[in-house]
Parts: C-alpha cells; structure tokens; sequence
C-alpha cells in the first residue's frame, strides 16, 4: 500500500535516510523534499557560499550522523557546484583500499593546487581523527581544525558552521519549544495535495491497517504534537538526547507504524532510541492517589458512568477501544489539553504533571532575561535564597544539621568538636547579568560568600531537580555521583571563602566558644556564645 510504503520511507532503515547525489524522482523523493524545514544553520550556510564566492576558503559544515548535513549539502551542489568543490560525507573513500583520512589529504590536495574554495560534510568525530592524524603537508587545515575544536574559534581561510551551534530547542514566543521539530511534524499531517503522506492516507483510510489511520489522524491534533514536542524537550533537558533529523523521521514512522496505539507507542521501550528515553516519562509511573484509584478501579472492572461515556466519545472521535488501565492512562496524558466529550480525563490533568520542567524554564529564563530590575531581582532572590542556597546549607552541613539555623558552614570535626564558620551566601547579580546564557540546557549560578565571588558555575535541570529533593529531605546517595559532583564544587568553594573567616567556632554537645583573629593586635581572643 502506497500510504504505508510512503510512511516507511521514514525510518532509519529506509533507503531515502541518507542523501546522495545520485538519488532521482520518486514519491519517496517528493515526500522528502516536502517534509523539508529549513533551519537557520541553512540560512548562515547559504550566506557563507555566497559570500565566498571566488574565494580559496574552506567551508567545514559539522555535526553529528543524521543531522542533516548531507541533506543540506544536495540542496545547495546544482547551483554552486561550478564554483565551488563539494564533499558531502568525509567518512567516505574515493576507493575501497582508501581510507577516509587519506581521502581528505587527497581532497585538500585538489583544493590546493586548484582556485575553487572547497565545501566539506563532516562529522565533528572525523575533524579530531584528522586534526591527530591527516598528512604533514596539510598542518595549516589540521592546525585550523584543532583551534576550532578546542577553542570553537577560526579564522579565514578556514570557515567552520556545527549544528551543535544551533540548538534544535529555545524559548519561542515566551514558552520553551522547537521551531523545526514542530514545523517537521505539522508537514507530516498537513491537509494538503502538495503533502504526499495525506494523499496518500485519504486514498487509503479505509482500507490500511485501523492502527495507521488511526494514529495519523491523533497526529494531526495539534496538541497532540505540542505534547510529543514537550516530551522530547523534556528528554533532551534530562538526559541529554541528540535529536538528529533522521532520528526524529525514525521516531515519527514508530509513533505512526508501531505495533499499538500511538500514545503507547510513545512511551514503548525496545523500538526505537528516542521512544527508550521518553519511556522515562511514561504516565504510568507517575503515583498520586487520584490516578492509584483510576488504576485499582479499571483493573477490578468498577463501572463509572462518566468514565463510560468518555469511551464512547473517545471511539466515536479516534476508533479507539479496548484499552487497559495503563492505556488509558497515556492517552489521558497525550490529549489531556483536546476538549473530547464530557473531558472526563481533563479531571487528571494536574496529577499528570511533572514541576520540574515548567520550574527549571521559569528559573532559566529570569537568568537569561536579567536586566538588574527590581522585579527581577526580586524573583531571583527567592530562588537562591529558598532554593539554591537552602540546599547548599543542608547538604553542607549534612554532618551537623544544627549549623543551618546559625548560618554557619560545617569545616571539620576533630576529637568530637565541630569547627564551622559563618557563612553569608547571597546571589552575585551583577556577574548573573553579565554572564551569556546560550542554549536552553543549562544556566550559570553567580555566588559570593560575603563579598567575595565564587567561580560560575553551569547547571542543568539534574541539578535542580537534586536541590529540591535536598530541600525536600532527600539524602545524596551514590546513584547522583554526576550531579553531586558540582554541588560538592559549589560547597568546596563556599567552604574556600569561609575558612579564611576571621572567626572560627567550636562547637560540642555542651558548648560552643569562638576564636577571633585580631591580626592589627597580634592576638586570638576566645569568645563565648555567639
């Protein structure tokens, strides 16, 4: 079936995943070109070629695998290949006894001894091996790529354009969000004749498979999308994920060709890569007793009648039927924001929240929009004080709880006595408003003990998310090893400031005296209580 053969194309497998100059019309190749975004790395691409037209550069655009290098690269070789030389893929041989680094010293030769500038596709992988390894006689390209990938600088004639520099999420319109991904997946669905896909799915809905309509059709909501969106953002803050172009086709042919409904395939481990990590999102881990009830009722076979009626209107919208108690769940979850009958499942929807996300994005945008407004400061205090440094306290002093109260930093404890300083930690506005937040993935924490500033550091929403378990009660066990690392960082270097305090206490079970430097007397004095 066409609307099926058309959808396979999607996947990782398909024969279409990789652009090559060779490939002709097709309904494949019209759906591709179709499903193409545009994306703003293509836009400085595009000024760069023509800016160094009739020039000697070179142009490395670099990524990843599946990133869309190649793509791109097909995209613009009919109108500059007569100026230009193209390489679309660097890990590739002109012959099979060669390899790819001795194909890139024969390319660099050709580019020298012609008056052509050069245009590479390149993995950023390919850029370390030949920097470390490419031919003596090219040590001015291995030299330029080595700065670039130690220190992200170049200089003419060397031009180099990451994806990596282009992050595929931001904060649009004043929500966090991807322009690409949302683009990408509204052309899959778009009711259009230019959109093979939905030609191809009106020709055919009723005779494919009832799963293929069925979730095409939940892909064509909106909010449906927004939530995938979410989800992948979510993905990509937590764990890190690469979101490839092919990465994300691949996902799209399992949301729609997998084994079940698509709001379960979403969350299905074992198909897909980006399926796996999402999986961590699944609904059905989420525990609050509104949703532990929905879940004992369903499976002992409790009617509700408000419950049934949502199931009629779920099967009359989308012929969907026959779930089971975690089914329902994740649709709950997918179209908790479509209006669908009595919206008995909207009566979920805060249980199915998850803060952490929506309070990181509030926390990094007041770092990226700081302007040392009142206002501002206001709301970012709060957040250092009653968050941030909360938990710096507790975790801190974790050997010795009964410091937070006083403000003082646990030292050491030696023969039973608790040595601890006072430890005045505030937010460092004026380094917050002049340090850059680049991408949506972390934000820089600015802090000084007293007047003394601390060294920035880079946090993610792993960190945040340890700050608010430490201020809920939560002990640090190994199994955080990555993100204690930098709280650890943060307390070593509040501890660096304090030590040096001219008073120092000492505390036991019975009583506490301090020391005092007096360095214009020469003298220590001991003191008693604070």
């Amino acid at each position: 079936m066409k609307f099926k053969r058309l959808l396979d194309s999607l996947a990782r497998s398909s024969a279409q995943a990789v652009s090559t100059l060779g490939q002709g019309e097709s309904e494949e190749e019209e759906l591709k070109q179709y499903l193409y975004v545009e994306t703003e790395i293509e836009k400085d691409f595009k000024k760069t070629l023509d800016s160094c037209r009739g020039s000697t550069s070179v142009v490395f655009l670099c990524g990843s695998s599946g990133d869309g290098k190649s793509e791109i690269l097909k995209r613009y070789y009919k109108d500059y290949s007569e100026d230009f030389f193209f390489h679309l893929d660097a890990t590739h041989s002109f012959r099979p006894d060669q390899s790819a680094i001795e194909t890139l010293d024969q390319l660099f030769d050709k580019y020298k001894y012609s008056d052509k500038p050069l245009v590479i596709g390149i993995n950023v992988g390919m850029l370390f091996n030949y920097a470390a390894t490419g031919s003596e006689r090219h040590q001015d390209i291995r030299s330029a790529i080595e700065e670039f990938t130690s220190a992200g600088i170049f200089s003419s004639p060397f031009i180099f354009l990451n994806f990596e520099d282009y992050p595929k999420f931001s904060l649009e319109d004043g929500s966090a969000g991807s322009a690409f991904i949302s683009k990408l997946l509204e052309r899959i669905v778009y009711p259009s004749e230019k959109n093979p896909l939905y030609r191809a799915y009106l020709d055919e809905r009723e005779e494919s498979s009832g799963l293929l309509s069925i979730n095409y059709r939940l892909l064509q909501q909106e909010v449906v999308r927004e939530r995938i969106v979410q989800l992948l953002l979510s993905s990509r803050l937590r764990f890190d994920q690469f979101l490839s172009a092919r990465a994300l086709l691949d996902f799209v042919h399992h949301l729609i060709c997998g084994p079940q409904n698509l709001f379960e395939n979403l969350f299905a481990c074992g198909h897909n890569e980006l399926c796996d990590i999402i999986s961590h999102f699944d609904p059905c881990s989420i525990r609050s007793q509104k949703l532990d009830q929905f879940l004992i009722q369903h499976s002992l076979g409790v009617k509700e009648q408000r419950f049934t009626e949502f199931q009629e209107e779920v099967f009359s919208a989308f012929n969907i039927k026959g779930l089971d108690a975690a089914g329902w769940l994740r649709l709950f979850y997918v179209l908790q924001d479509l209006k669908i009958g009595n919206n008995y499942h909207q009566e979920y929807v805060e249980d199915l929240q998850r803060p952490l996300y929506g309070r990181y994005i509030d926390v990094w945008r007041l770092h990226a929009a700081f302007d040392n407004g009142a206002e501002k400061r206001q709301l970012l205090r709060k957040f250092y004080n009653d968050e941030l440094i909360s938990a710096l306290m507790r975790f801190g002093n974790r050997l010795s709880p009964s410091l937070i109260k006083r403000k003082h930093m646990y030292l050491c404890k030696r023969n039973g006595v608790v040595i601890s300083a006072q430890a005045d930690i505030r937010p460092d506005f004026k380094r917050i408003e002049g340090e850059a937040v680049k991408n949506i993935y972390e934000f820089p924490i600015c802090l000084k003990v007293s007047d003394v500033p601390l060294r920035t550091f880079h946090v993610n929403v792993n960190f945040l998310e340890l700050v608010t378990k430490i201020n809920n009660g939560y002990r640090p066990n190994k199994h955080d090893k990555n993100t204690i690392v930098i709280l650890e960082e943060v307390v070593d270097e509040v501890t660096r400031v304090a030590v040096r305090a001219k008073k120092l206490f000492f505390t036991t079970d019975y009583r506490q005296i301090s020391l005092t430097n007096e360095p214009d007397d020469g003298e220590f004095v001991v003191g008693g209580d604070e």
